[in-house]
C-alpha cells in the first residue's frame, strides 16, 4: 500500500490548494486551504504561499488548514518561518500536517520539525491529522512537549515508524472530548516502538475518557498489542477497535477470541496474516461483533526466514 493520491476532502471540506493568484472566495470557510510547494519552487514556495495566504483579509475566516509538501524529502518543516505566520488564522479548528504522496516524500522521511510550536499556535483544534513522525533521518529523537488541545475530538497519526517521543507527547494530551484516536505505529526499522509498554496508560483507560473509536494500526507489534488488550479497561469504553494494516497472525486472533472485548461492536483487521480457521474461531467467540478481515496477506520467506509486512513502512 502506498499513499499515491493527495487528500481531496478534510474535516468534511473540499481541499483547495492556495496560490497567490487565486480569486477571492465567496466563502473562505467553505474550503480546507492547502499550502504546498513542488520540486521547482522548493521551500521558498511553501513559505511564500503561506505569507500570501496569511496576508489575505479573509484569512481569519479559515477554519481548516492542510500543509502539504514543504521542501525536499526529509527536510523539516521550516517552523522558524511558518510559526510566526500562524497567528493570522485564529479560526482554525482543523489541521493536517504532512499531506504528501509517496512521489513527493516517502512517509518515513516526512519531518515535522518543531511540531510543538505549530500546535501551540492552534489551541482550539478539534481535528488533528499528522503524516510522518519517523526518526530515521535524525541523529537523536525529537522531543515533543505535550500539546495543550482541550477541544480536540479527533487525532489521526499516519506513520511508517512513529518515534516514541512523538507517541508519548501525543498520548499525554489532556483531551477530555477526544472520541476518535487512530495511530499508525509502523515498524522498528523506521523508528517505531519495539514494545507495547508506551501504550499502557492508553490501554488501561487512563487517557481520553470520551474515547469511542481506537485504531492501533499499521504495526509490526499487532500480536503483542492483541495480548496487551486482554482485560484492558479501555475495551469497556470503545465501540470500534481497529488493528488493521498490521502483522496480526493466528496467535493474535486466537488471543482476541479468548478475550472479553467489552463494549467493542466493530473489529477491523483488514490487511492481516490470519488463517480462515482462526478467523472462524474469532467470529464464533464474538458473534455480537462485526469483524472486517479483508486483504489477507501471505508471509514471505527468504533464506529460511519468514517475514511479515505492515501495509505502510517506508
Amino acid at each position: 500500500m502506498t499513499i499515491d493520491t493527495p487528500t481531496s476532502t478534510f474535516a468534511g471540506l473540499p481541499v483547495q490548494q492556495y496560490s497567490a493568484d487565486i480569486p477571492t472566495p465567496t466563502d473562505p470557510g467553505a474550503f480546507a486551504w492547502k499550502i504546498a510547494t513542488d520540486w521547482n519552487r522548493g521551500d521558498d514556495g511553501f513559505v511564500d504561499d503561506l505569507v500570501s495566504l496569511a496576508g489575505q483579509p479573509w484569512a481569519g475566516q479559515i477554519s481548516t488548514l492542510v500543509f502539504g509538501c514543504w521542501t525536499e524529502a526529509s527536510d523539516p518543516l521550516p517552523t522558524d518561518k511558518v510559526v510566526p505566520l500562524l497567528a493570522a488564522f485564529p479560526a482554525v479548528r482543523h489541521l493536517f500536517v504532512g499531506d504528501m504522496t509517496f512521489e513527493e516524500c516517502e512517509i518515513s522521511w516526512i519531518d515535522w520539525g518543531d511540531l510543538g510550536a505549530v500546535l501551540a499556535a492552534f489551541p482550539d483544534l478539534e481535528t488533528l491529522q499528522l503524516r510522518g513522525g519517523s526518526s530515521t533521518t535524525i541523529s537523536e529523537p525529537v522531543p515533543l512537549a505535550t500539546p495543550v488541545l482541550p477541544r480536540l475530538r479527533s487525532l489521526t497519526v499516519e506513520s511508517g515508524g512513529l518515534q516514541q517521543t512523538y507517541l508519548d507527547g501525543l498520548l499525554a494530551i489532556d483531551a477530555p472530548d477526544l472520541t476518535d484516536l487512530e495511530i499508525w505505529l509502523g515498524v522498528d526499522n523506521y523508528g517505531a516502538i519495539t514494545v507495547v509498554d508506551p501504550l499502557s496508560a492508553l490501554l488501561a483507560g487512563n487517557r481520553f475518557p470520551a474515547l469511542s473509536r481506537l485504531g492501533l494500526r499499521n504495526s509490526d507489534l499487532a500480536d503483542r498489542i492483541a495480548a496487551a488488550l486482554v482485560q484492558a479497561p479501555v475495551l469497556q469504553r470503545i465501540s470500534t477497535l481497529d488493528l488493521s494494516n498490521g502483522t496480526l497472525t493466528d496467535t493474535g486472533a486466537d488471543t482476541l477470541a479468548g478475550a472479553d472485548l467489552g463494549a467493542v461492536r466493530t473489529l477491523i483487521l483488514d490487511h492481516h496474516f490470519v488463517s480462515d480457521e482462526a478467523l472462524s474461531r474469532l467470529r464464533a467467540a464474538h458473534p455480537h461483533v462485526e469483524i472486517s478481515a479483508d486483504d489477507r496477506q501471505e508471509p514471505e520467506e527468504h533464506g529460511g526466514e519468514v517475514y511479515l509486512y505492515t501495509a505502510v513502512s517506508e
